[in-house]
């Protein structure tokens, strides 16, 4: 296991919030009339936290130290945190966090009852997610509404490629804030996970293949899922306007079950069952994106 990556993603969190904080924000104002940069410096955490400035600062350079809860609970509380942010905190910075097994991908795919669970929903789009959020499963609704999910490489059936790297950039009309949306779940969903081989290898393909991923996955935000009204731009029969909520399923397997629920007020709820009417042919098919060589690769001739 990659205690180093821990320990760096850990710091590179610190330093995210605290330059995001304002001295204002936790009655430093006196010290912000005096200073040109934004956000805390470090000795103000420490001061707030109540423990020393080279403590501190050792956490924030990555440097291998025992942490207790009493110091991370100060420390959430003199960053502000929120209960998402805590969480993500606390998961990086446990000790026990690199003794969980790895988020794995069934091969089997889905046991039938789930499949069930999402044929059920018709016409409503609904698919499940696993812990590294690869798309496992889905049903026919989810096709007419994004596309055919099989012509898309296993390998970019993932929630992050289709938005950062595959056609979903196209589809979607609020791309922007849904992706951000998506990635701040990503990284509040995975923390415990970022020592793993799968984690590191994703986030950097995906920050080699997409500018904008590589821009926000530095700013380190933090957020749960909740419901979230995703535009599709559908190309047969208009706007679309989903409100998408997950279901955990309770068999220990991280996985989740994602409905898209349509928006009251906007036709789509219509939409959808004369998608669920047409042929199967008429279904549209996703133009996926095939993952670019990194130098390394390129150098190596793989």
């Amino acid at each position: 296991m990659n205690h180093d990556q821990r320990r760096a993603e850990l710091a590179d969190f610190l330093r995210t919030r605290r330059l995001a904080l304002q001295p204002e924000a936790v009655g430093l104002a006196s010290r912000a009339s005096r200073r040109r940069t934004p956000g805390l410096r470090r000795e103000d955490v420490a001061d707030l936290a109540r423990i020393s400035v080279s403590w501190y600062s050792s956490l924030e350079q990555a440097r291998d130290i025992r942490v207790s809860e009493h110091v991370l609970t100060s420390l959430a509380e003199a960053l502000h945190l929120n209960a998402e942010e805590r969480d993500y905190f606390f998961a990086l910075a446990s000790e026990g966090g690199d003794t969980r097994s790895s988020a794995s991908v069934p091969a089997g795919g889905v046991p039938p009852t789930l499949q069930r669970i999402l044929d059920s929903q018709q016409p409503h789009p609904a698919f499940v997610l696993g812990p590294r959020f690869d798309i496992l499963a889905w049903n026919r609704a989810t096709t007419d509404v994004y596309g055919d999910l099989t012509a898309v490489p296993p390998e970019h059936r993932h929630m992050l490629w289709l938005f950062f790297g595959g056609y979903l950039r196209e589809l979607i009309l609020n791309w922007e804030p849904s992706a951000r949306s998506l990635l701040a779940e990503f990284r509040a969903a995975t923390g415990m996970y970022v020592h793993e081989p799968w984690f590191t290898d994703l986030v950097g393909e995906l920050s080699w293949n997409s500018t904008e991923f590589c821009r926000w996955w530095q700013q380190h935000e933090v957020e749960r899922h909740h419901v979230t009204a995703r535009e599709v731009k559908h190309p047969r029969v208009g706007r679309l306007v989903l409100e998408e909520i997950a279901l955990v399923v309770d068999d220990c397997s991280g996985q989740r079950i994602v409905l898209g629920i349509p928006q009251p007020g906007t036709e789509t709820e219509n939409k959808l069952t004369a998608l669920s009417w047409r042929p199967r042919r008429a279904h549209v098919p996703p133009r996926h994106a095939h993952r670019t060589p990194r130098p390394a690769e390129r150098r190596s001739g793989h």
